[in-house]
């Protein structure tokens, strides 16, 4: 992974938020369904960038993105700003405390997920979340089939893994020249394991043959 760094951004509004407060918000019509709507999605996803968002609901681009950062704003979604040496920025979204009320507030189930998971942790699941949005199927977000490449390096061929779903960045792979090296250690577990490869970097799959 290229050398990286994560920059959180602040909401406007300071201090702690109380459920009183976003209740405010909502009746002030500050807020309203289509900010709790994108609020529920990213609680949904656990971790997700902006594509997948807009993708997941549907909205107008720039509409979207207007949303999204109102609901940073306001406090409903922790927004990461992604700094990559060599590649293209992203912004990574979570449910912050706000939104955690809002979604309380409308009995909708909170997906709980720690402020301290690392760095590392919150990329693979926006990773797993290119896959599983792609292939709406937000269902197997709990699934053992869906296996990162690089935590399967030098593994052994066994039950679990097999006929699983490999997922590997061919985009990193090229911009550090190990194009040929990771195209064929991936295609030499998948058929061990007779698994199929999917490029979080292309957004498809790849032949394992």
């Amino acid at each position: 992974m290229p050398d990286q760094e994560l920059v959180d951004e602040e909401p406007d509004i300071k201090g702690y938020i109380q459920k009183e407060t976003m209740a405010g918000l909502f009746r002030a019509w500050k807020l309203n369904e289509i900010h709790l709507e994108l609020t529920s999605i990213v609680n949904e996803l656990l971790v997700a960038d902006i594509s997948q968002i807009i993708k997941k609901s549907g909205l107008n681009e720039n509409r979207c993105l207007d949303i999204i950062n109102e609901c940073v704003v306001m406090g409903l979604l922790c927004e990461n700003h992604v700094m990559f040496k060599d590649e293209e920025d992203i912004y990574l979204y979570m449910v912050d405390t706000g939104g955690i009320f809002a979604l309380e507030e409308a009995g909708i189930n909170y997906q709980k997920l720690n402020y301290t998971i690392s760095f590392d942790q919150r990329l693979k699941i926006y990773r797993r979340n290119v896959y599983l949005v792609e292939n709406k199927n937000l269902l197997e977000k709990e699934d053992t089939t869906l296996h990162f490449f690089e935590d399967l390096l030098g593994s052994e061929q066994t039950k679990k893994y097999y006929g699983a779903t490999i997922l590997v960045d061919m985009n990193v792979a090229e911009k550090q020249g190990l194009t040929d090296q990771v195209t064929a250690a991936v295609k030499a577990i998948a058929s061990r394991n007779n698994a199929t490869i999917y490029d979080t970097g292309q957004k498809k799959y790849i032949d394992n043959k």
